[in-house]
């Protein structure tokens, strides 16, 4: 009885100077690498009692362990999370079956000193659950950190609105849908750079601010704002008549006009010029954009707080 106890011991301090070894090489505590780790810290041991342990009973050990090697996916992007997230999720069906396993070994071997063995692999199993519960919160939290970065990614941090890059990216995408009745238009503050530099480019920001929130007002919540450069904003318009764009944006150019903002004791009034254009068969994102610019353009030319729609 204390030979086999003085054996289980050997087995777990081997088990345990093998899982202190993958922790201080930052490896993940995966069955395949416990089975790699143990086998040459247990030939290291040079224990005539231990060295041979393998040999004598490949199929204890091939029965605990016997899963293939893991890659170490840590890269902060999409695709690597999602492989994460697989591999985690193998490893877990891997430790299910490792546990039904070693229940199993432990009804076959009814004496002491492989139920010892046994019982020290069973601690062994059990921090692979909890660096599997630990593998769970990683990939929470950086699930939780892609989708912040892909977010920031896409926001204006000034007025909140989508920037230029996600307008490019909507718009290919719009283009290869084929989707029909889209039409874009582009919105320019009149006079910006007076309003800058008369009260400041505190005061710009807030027009900026207040332009974005009025577009908010005045679209549905499926319709997406951009801030496009400078005091320029663009909007896209789906499933919508030429005759039905014109109207929203005329309402939107009104509503900007009537309205003022109060800074520091001043009505800062602001107008918006517009232009409009629709998606034609052949067209690309920078086609749409370049009209819809000239459109607006010619809205400029023509005393500006007006709508002109170009084709």
């Amino acid at each position: 009885m204390d030979k086999n106890k003085d054996f289980a011991k050997k087995i777990a301090r081997i088990g345990e100077e093998s899982f202190s070894k993958l922790q201080s090489l930052s490896v993940p505590p995966y069955p395949r690498y416990y089975h790699d780790t143990f086998i040459e810290n247990l030939i290291n041991s040079k224990d005539p009692s231990l060295t041979d342990l393998d040999t004598k009973h490949p199929n204890l050990f091939q029965s605990i362990f016997n899963t293939p090697p893991s890659p170490i996916p840590f890269d902060i992007a999409k695709t690597t999370l999602q492989e994460f997230e697989t591999t985690n999720l193998n490893l877990k069906n891997i430790s299910n079956e490792n546990i039904i396993d070693i229940a199993g070994l432990k009804k076959e071997y009814d004496g002491i000193h492989f139920k010892q063995i046994l019982d020290a692999f069973d601690t062994f199993q059990n921090k692979i659950s909890n660096e599997l519960l630990n593998a769970d919160e990683t990939i929470t939290r950086l699930k939780l950190e892609v989708e912040r970065l892909e977010r920031e990614a896409h926001i204006d941090p000034l007025t909140k609105a989508y920037n230029r890059r996600i307008l490019t990216k909507d718009l290919e995408e719009f283009i290869t849908c084929d989707t029909q009745n889209l039409f874009v238009a582009m919105f320019d503050a009149d006079d910006f750079k007076y309003i800058n530099d008369t009260f400041g480019h505190v005061a710009g920001d807030k027009i900026l601010i207040f332009i974005v929130k009025n577009l908010q007002n005045a679209l549905k919540d499926t319709h997406r704002i951009y801030r496009y450069g400078g005091e320029e904003f663009v909007i896209i318009l789906e499933n919508t008549t030429q005759a039905e764009a014109q109207t929203l944006i005329n309402v939107i150019l009104k509503e900007i006009d009537q309205s003022k903002l109060l800074y520091k004791g001043d009505a800062l009034h602001v107008t918006l010029s517009a232009g409009l254009t629709q998606l034609q068969k052949g067209d690309s994102a920078d086609m749409l954009i370049e009209r819809a610019d000239k459109a607006l353009y010619e809205a400029k030319q023509s005393g500006k707080n007006c709508l002109k729609v170009g084709f």
